[in-house]
This record gives structure tokens, C-alpha cells and sequence, in this order.
């Protein structure tokens, strides 16, 4: 039996409750952390139970200092000194107690984290772009930090060109000025890539990320990182809306 309603993609609930809505998108939008690679989220929650702290990420969805970050208004370097003022402010006993060594700690293990590539997620995005359909990269970022010699910051720029390059458009937060899940960051993509919302569809990791994009028409698909291979079923459902084989299954 098919599953219920409330359990399926934004895909599958449309073509389920109104068949004569489905479509095939020609444009595919990746997010890039905790789709493409493994998840931020992940390495900030696994940081906290290593320190014996409540989930972390609860107080990040909202920061301030983080939202600035990924604007594109706060160097990587500053951020620790940032949010320490933040918490000290609001009141956020944890996050004071981190102090700027363990925040700086924490930015470590999300670069790690989100550093690590899914290979299933790379093939996908080869193939999607073989078949002819646009691909492109809409992610909440930050502007790294400079490297300590000329040498590792070449090899790092070209590190970063290269993966660029895999996607045929890659919008930026921190270079936009805006970040996910404000509207205009998801209108800004569509003019870029030059598409309408119908067209596209739509994956991230973050439920709130993905709201604002279905209501404005794209289709959307939720990519969950509960275990190891959760993400797979996010790749099932992609091939389903597109047509296109992505799993060796």
C-alpha cells in the first residue's frame, strides 16, 4: 500500500491529490549541507552530546550572529567572539559557558562535517545534467577564512572552483546578501537560473527551508539525514519527479 499522505514529498502529495498538477521539472535545486554533503546539523548535534549539552542547533536556527555569517556581514574569524556576546545578551547560560575556545571547537566540526561529499548525491547530479536538465546549488554559506600561505589558499580556491563547477548555477548566501528561508533568496535563484517555480524542484534538509519554496509553486523534496542512507529516499523520489535513473538499485 502506498504510504499515507502526510509521510509523502510535496512531489507525491500533488500528483496524488490533483494528477493533472504532476509535471516533469527540467530544473533541479540542491541544497548543498546535508544534501550534497553530510550534514552541519549532524556534527552540531554529535558536538553537543559530546559536551554533554543540549542540542545546539536549537539556539544556531536562530542566532543572530549565525544569520549574519551566512549574509555574507561576518567574518569567519569573528564569529566566535560574536556569538559569545550574542549569548551573554539573551541569556543563553550554554552557549556562555562554551566560551570563544569551544565555539571556535564547534566551527571546526562543522567545517569537517559539511566537508565530507555524498558520492551518490555527486553521480546524481552528473547524470541530471547528462539528461539535459539545469542543475543548481542554492545554499546558506559563509565566506571562509583565509588561508595561512599563498599555496594552501590557491589549492583551496581551486578546491572550491572545481566543485562549483559540478552545478550549472551556484547562488550563494553570503554572496547574495540573503539566506534561506527568506522569499526573496528563492526568487533571487529562480532569475538566476531563469526559470519560472513550476519548473524547478527543490531539495533540503531543513523542513522551515522548504516552506517557502513550495508555496510559491516549486516542487519540494525533503532530504532527512536520520541514519546513514536516510537521504537515499530523497534521491528516490527526485528520479520519480524527473524521470531520470539515479540509484544503482
Amino acid at each position: 500500500p502506498s504510504p499515507p499522505l502526510c509521510c509523502r514529498s510535496s512531489v507525491e502529495r500533488r500528483a496524488a491529490v490533483c494528477p493533472w498538477m504532476a509535471r516533469t521539472p527540467h530544473v533541479v535545486i540542491f541544497d548543498v549541507g546535508g544534501v550534497i554533503t553530510e550534514s552541519p546539523i549532524v556534527a552540531i548535534r554529535s558536538f553537543s552530546q559530546q559536551r554533554g549539552l543540549k542540542d545546539l542547533n536549537h539556539f544556531m536556527f536562530s542566532s543572530t550572529a549565525w544569520a549574519t555569517l551566512e549574509r555574507g556581514a561576518l567574518a569567519w574569524k569573528d564569529f566566535p567572539k560574536a556569538v559569545l556576546q550574542e549569548c551573554l545578551e539573551c541569556g543563553y547560560s550554554e552557549g556562555v559557558e562554551l566560551g570563544l575556545d569551544g565555539w571556535t571547537k564547534l566551527q571546526a566540526a562543522i567545517q569537517e562535517g559539511g566537508a565530507r561529499r555524498r558520492p551518490v548525491m555527486l553521480r546524481a547530479i552528473q547524470r541530471l545534467r547528462a539528461a539535459g536538465l539545469k542543475v543548481a546549488a542554492l545554499t546558506n554559506n559563509f565566506v571562509p577564512e583565509a588561508a595561512p600561505n599563498a599555496a594552501v589558499q590557491s589549492a583551496a580556491e581551486a578546491e572550491r572552483a572545481q566543485f562549483k563547477s559540478l552545478f550549472d548555477h551556484f547562488i550563494e548566501s553570503s554572496v547574495a546578501g540573503m539566506r534561506k528561508p527568506e522569499p526573496a533568496f528563492y526568487q533571487h535563484a529562480l532569475s538566476v537560473i531563469g526559470c519560472k517555480a513550476e519548473e524547478a524542484v527543490f531539495l533540503d534538509d531543513i523542513g522551515k527551508n522548504l516552506k517557502p519554496a513550495a508555496q510559491m509553486g516549486i516542487l519540494t523534496i525533503h532530504v532527512r539525514n536520520d541514519g546513514a542512507d536516510s537521504y537515499l529516499e530523497a534521491v528516490r523520489s527526485l528520479q520519480k519527479a524527473v524521470g531520470v535513473l539515479l540509484l544503482d538499485e
